[in-house]
């Protein structure tokens, strides 16, 4: 074997070993990428099961959407800060699929808390009072989607549940 022999050979080696380096860069990446959504997907669970605590630590939210009686200053305070608290998790969900990072069946299922969270007049009310310090495009969306949504009768349905 002469010396171009050997230098080829090695070249031939080099590429491959290249080669199996970036098959092997590229799955780590991918398996990167799959964890980095399984816990973006977590995080967006836990948010969402700390919204919904927040009703067995204070149930009286529910009624204060709903009641005819004008609440008071501190249950306006208390519904309003739900309220951003739970649109801020959406406007997050939201951003997450509008730079590809979620894909759009989850975007949908998360948008329709949205129907939830903006189903009667005072929490549309309250939509519209703090709707500014949201992302634009976000807010668009929202207020498209619930422009013409008939308000939701779930709180009057809970009541009347025996």
């Amino acid at each position: 074997m002469t010396l171009e022999d050997a230098a080829n050979l090695a070249e031939i080696i080099g590429v491959f070993v290249v080669v199996v380096t970036l098959i092997y860069l590229a799955i780590q990446v991918r398996q990167g990428a799959a964890i980095l959504r399984s816990e973006a997907r977590q995080a967006q669970v836990s948010n969402d099961q700390n919204g919904v605590f927040r009703f067995l630590e204070y149930p009286q939210l529910g009624r204060i959407f709903s009641q005819a009686k004008t609440p008071t200053v501190a249950e306006k305070t208390q519904l309003a800060f739900w309220i951003i608290g739970q649109m801020r998790a959406r406007e997050h969900e939201y951003l997450q699929y509008r730079s590809g990072a979620m894909d759009e069946e989850t975007w949908l299922a998360y948008r329709d808390v949205i129907f939830f969270l903006l189903g009667t007049r005072r929490a549309r009310e309250i939509w519209m009072l703090c709707k500014g310090y949201f992302d634009a495009d976000f807010t668009l969306m929202v207020d498209e989607l619930v422009c013409d949504t008939p308000e939701t009768d779930f709180w009057t349905q809970l009541e009347q549940l025996r």
